[in-house]
């Protein structure tokens, strides 16, 4: 029994240790704090460390939580699985508790992993969290229970706008679609995208009833072929563009010639520059084929006007933490909390600007965020770029690196102690 005891407590002592470790890696989190104590503390936890999305998020957020007198605090965890031996779930826990117990956060801003494993765990520490210590809890473009509200863009609506201008700008009848898609079944988001692009473009297209899908019983599908003017669907991974590309090649093997797709619709950018790059593989970046997305990121903003992408929807993570920090301010000061959803706008960077629902070129290119993985260039460490937020300072949000010896020490403890 005592060894199970000391094993257990290096564990632990080692995985809250882990909090305070930094890189730019998706195993390790990252602590800034600002330097004034006094003010009160908001905990801010993402799921990437190396994602310019995020990075967008962080920066945006330090700089609005300094104009607005509040003393911010971000952690980053991992997207999912299990990482550095621990499960995202259980280092999520522990970055809450931590937030809550250590760090004394009046409130939580959470744009973590929706579909972990143990997220319902996660959802009874955010919940005894509001409950035992009074805290706001926000999820920020992240779908997770347990919180007071969220704050995102509305993803349905993104893709239904562009569907809309893919029905506005092609000929119904002559158009054949292909669609490129993150797993639906790790990410609500990405379903709604497909759901709304198919509503946008007047697709019969069979899925879910979307007012069920937040049901954890049921399960999200999408018969893409009940439509036949989709003609190719192919999953890819949501983080690499050669992922992408090679589904997209997939595509035009089997739709060559007249029966090459119209259109090419892939759910984030990242599958988005994969099929560019198919294209430009087989010789057919001059040809008809449109390629549209969802993200905004500045390279795939520029990749509109430029002639790559036809579309593509531009989110807004820095909006949204500032929006998150707005409510906590309002907390503070009316001790009311933020409820429901609130929608973050997005623009629509097209090529055809004569669409008048389209964002004008300059304000695109302020609004968009950061550079995505294109599959030909090397990204490592690239944060906002050229288009920060409206309204931002170029300014970044400043970290440490702290030297886990006490939790190193204690795993190496408890494995002595389990030899004895």
């Amino acid at each position: 029994m005592a060894f199970k005891r000391s094993s257990a407590l290096a564990a632990f002592i080692f995985s809250i240790c882990l909090i305070g470790i930094s890189a730019d890696q998706e195993d390790s989190m990252n602590q800034t704090i600002s330097n004034n104590n006094n003010e009160p503390v908001v905990c801010l936890i993402v799921r990437s460390g190396s994602n310019p999305y995020f990075d967008a998020m962080r920066s945006s957020a330090q700089r609005h939580a300094t104009k607005l007198g509040l003393n911010l605090v971000t952690y980053v965890t991992s997207k999912s699985g299990t990482v550095g031996g621990f499960a995202a779930a259980e280092r999520n826990i522990a970055l809450i508790q931590k937030c809550v117990t250590e760090d004394g956060a009046v409130a939580l801003l959470l744009s973590i992993a929706a579909d972990d494993p143990g997220s319902d765990t996660e959802a009874a520490a955010i919940e005894n969290a509001r409950a035992e210590h009074g805290v706001l809890a926000l999820a920020i473009d992240s779908r997770i229970n347990g919180v007071d509200a969220l704050i995102q863009t509305n993803n349905t609506a993104a893709g239904e706008a562009i569907g809309q201008y893919a029905l506005a700008t092609n000929n119904k009848e002559d158009a054949r679609i292909a669609v490129l898609y993150c797993p639906i079944e790790d990410d609500l988001n990405i379903y709604e995208r497909i759901v709304g692009f198919v509503s946008g473009f007047g697709l019969s297209t069979q899925y879910t009833d979307p007012t069920t899908i937040d049901d954890p019983n049921s399960t999200r599908t999408i018969d893409f072929y009940s439509d036949p003017q989709i003609i190719a669907a192919r999953e890819y991974k949501c983080s690499v563009a050669d992922s992408g590309r090679d589904a997209t090649l997939d595509i035009l093997a089997s739709n060559s010639g007249d029966d090459a797709p119209t259109i090419i619709y892939a759910t984030n950018e990242v599958g988005g520059f994969g099929a560019l790059e198919a294209l430009r593989e087989k010789g057919l970046s001059d040809s008809n084929i449109r390629i549209m997305t969802i993200d905004g990121s500045c390279n795939g903003v520029a990749e509109v006007y430029d002639g790559g992408f036809d579309a593509n929807i531009i989110q807004q993570p820095g909006l949204m933490a500032q929006l998150g920090l707005d409510a906590v301010k309002a907390f503070l000061e009316t001790g009311k909390a933020a409820t429901g959803f609130t929608e973050t706008p997005f623009g629509l960077a097209v090529k055809d600007q004569v669409y008048p629902y389209a964002t004008l070129q300059t304000e695109a290119e302020d609004i968009c965020w950061g550079a995505v993985d294109d599959g030909t260039s090397d990204l490592s460490g690239v944060g906002v770029g050229a288009g920060a937020m409206v309204g931002s300072e170029d300014t970044n949000s400043g970290g440490g690196t702290v030297v886990c010896s006490i939790g190193y020490l204690a795993l190496v403890v408890g494995i002595v102690l389990a030899s004895i």
